[in-house]
């Protein structure tokens, strides 16, 4: 079942999160603000969190920081996926969907996502599948504050 995410979730999310990102984790601080904000959606099996994603209006192309403060906009000319972590792969088009659906009467979805790692190759192959093009490669992506990494690329669907 797939429904909002509720300030419950949280210990679960992150459970899900480390899984997905090679033990890295959203803080509790910047997941409650997230949560608050209403775009962050889970899929939900035997009281288990196996998928869930964030998303945010922009109205602009750009890269956020990994672990940023909501932007709060209720609308926007994009959508900007900041972040999404699923057990398997089949996941990430159920969750895209909500996005999808979001996304109406906007010019594009923003995605980023580095090259290296597991979870990297997972969304490099959804990506490619659902014709996102890749956007810019960004030099110095802030994955949590004063911690840069420089194989990640933006990639935006129109």
């Amino acid at each position: 079942m797939i429904r909002k995410a509720s300030l419950e979730d949280i210990d679960k999310i992150r459970r899900l999160e480390r899984d997905y990102y090679n033990d890295h984790s959203i803080s509790e601080r910047i997941l409650v603000k997230w949560i608050k904000n209403g775009n962050f959606f889970v899929i939900e099996e035997d009281s288990i969190i196996v998928g869930s994603i964030y998303f945010e209006f922009l109205d602009e192309i750009k890269d956020l920081p990994w672990e940023h403060d909501p932007i709060g906009a209720e609308s926007g000319k994009y959508i900007y996926i900041s972040e999404i972590a699923v057990d398997s792969k089949e996941r990430i088009p159920i969750l895209f969907e909500k996005v999808s659906k979001a996304a109406k009467g906007c010019e594009g979805i923003i995605w980023i996502t580095g090259e290296k790692s597991k979870h990297d190759q997972i969304e490099q192959e959804f990506l490619k599948k659902n014709k996102f093009k890749k956007y810019k490669h960004v030099t110095y992506w802030e994955i949590t504050p004063d911690n840069f990494v420089n194989d990640h690329n933006l990639y935006l669907k129109k």
